[in-house]
């Protein structure tokens, strides 16, 4: 079964959830639609630890993946969409709990999406999957 990346927001979450194989078949429906760009980066720690960290990783991967201009205005929209991703991927976890989070950033030129997928433990028999979303106009 082929699952096209047809919007940003699902293809952030393809991505996001992807193995290293489907991850590059992903990158490449990507690269194929003029003007969107993909960035992926891995985000691992407490919980406390990535909510002080998280924004600041995914706006270094945007700009270095050249996902996002270096703008006001497009930084902004990665910040809301980071924000919004990391509020479903953690409210409900343990303060001291341990991540391990793959994030994908796709932007359009007009919107960004950022989606975060991986697990979650507070000890080891209770690890699970989580994913967070979100998507900002740029």
């Amino acid at each position: 079964m082929e699952i096209v990346a047809d919007r940003i927001g699902k293809a952030a979450i393809m991505a996001a959830i992807s193995s290293r194989e489907e991850e590059e078949r992903i990158k490449q429906q990507i690269a194929d639609r003029p003007n969107w760009k993909v960035g992926i980066t891995y985000v691992t720690g407490r919980r406390t630890e990535i909510e002080r960290g998280f924004v600041k990783s995914i706006v270094a991967c945007a700009l270095n993946a050249q996902v996002i201009r270096h703008r006001p205005d497009e930084i902004h929209g990665v910040i809301h969409a980071g924000l919004e991703c990391l509020h479903g991927v953690s409210s409900s976890v343990v303060a001291e709990s341990n991540l391990k989070l793959k994030v994908a950033l796709v932007a359009d030129g007009h919107w960004v999406a950022v989606a975060a997928h991986g697990e979650s433990a507070f000890h080891p028999v209770t690890n699970h999957e989580r994913i967070g979303f979100g998507v900002m106009h740029i």
